[in-house]
């Protein structure tokens, strides 16, 4: 008896594809982040300190990606417009950070503005006096009247420094060609700001000064502090508290 001979059949290929179950495509999820969270000053805005104030604000909401809020580079859409809900929320939360950043007495004055930069422009307005000539003069007078008078030269130099500071902000060089503001800065300011911060060393420094007087090239402003600073370290009455200021200093040179 013969044994029949056993059949295969292959399975189509088409079939086989046929019967999986299809292949489920998952959406891509985008999430997006908005940054809800209070803004930090640690300094609120009161009569005085405007300056110092303004130039934090700025800078926080500038990292936050708002600062067109402040100054109407992101302007206001018509209310028909499909970005005006999104765009007024955006508004509302600069607007208040400018508001909670204020003393209480400040908040009622600019709460009833419509804008963040109605609200930037209209304390700027109160606070900020530009050039005027007698805080010009104020500060000239601080930093040209400004003495040791003991204190640890790192102190001294960080007093001096912030003055300075605010006269470079308050009256800028009035040049149109940025060389000539270059060399201004270096050859005439530069000078101006050592003579000022040497003669207000205190006596036991007057040899140091008559050294710094004498280099060629002429020392910067940085320069003749930390060769001061070098010979008072070297001073039996040098102590660590004055050098724990250095670090504190030239992070302020960094700004």
């Amino acid at each position: 008896m013969t044994t029949p001979e056993a059949s295969f059949v292959l399975p189509d290929s088409s079939s086989t594809s046929a019967a999986q179950p299809p292949t489920l495509s998952v959406p891509q999820i985008v999430t997006i982040q908005t940054d809800n969270s209070a803004l930090p000053t640690g300094v609120i805005l009161n009569e005085t300190n405007y300056a110092l104030w303004s130039q934090l604000m700025e800078i926080r909401i500038a990292t936050r990606g708002k600062l067109g809020y402040l100054t109407g580079s992101i302007s206001m859409p018509a209310e028909s417009a499909p970005t005006f809900d999104a765009w007024t929320t955006e508004n509302l939360r600069v607007k208040g950070w400018l508001i909670d950043s204020m003393s209480p007495e400040l908040m009622g004055r600019f709460i009833r503005l419509r804008t963040a930069k109605e609200i930037w422009a209209a304390v700027r307005k109160v606070f900020y006096d530009g050039s005027d000539e007698s805080q010009v003069y104020e500060l000239n007078r601080k930093a040209f009247t400004l003495k040791q008078n003991g204190q640890p030269v790192s102190k001294y130099y960080s007093m001096l420094q912030s003055l300075f500071q605010e006269l470079d902000h308050r009256d800028p060089p009035s040049m149109v060609c940025t060389a000539d503001t270059d060399t201004y800065k270096k050859k005439k300011l530069d000078r101006l700001q050592v003579h000022i911060f040497l003669s207000g060393l205190d006596p036991e420094f007057d040899q140091v000064r008559s050294e710094i007087l004498r280099k060629e090239p002429k020392l910067d402003l940085n320069q003749s502090f930390a060769y001061v600073r070098r010979d008072a370290q070297q001073r039996p009455n040098f102590t660590g508290a004055a050098a724990s200021l250095d670090a504190t200093v030239m992070v302020a040179q960094r700004s």
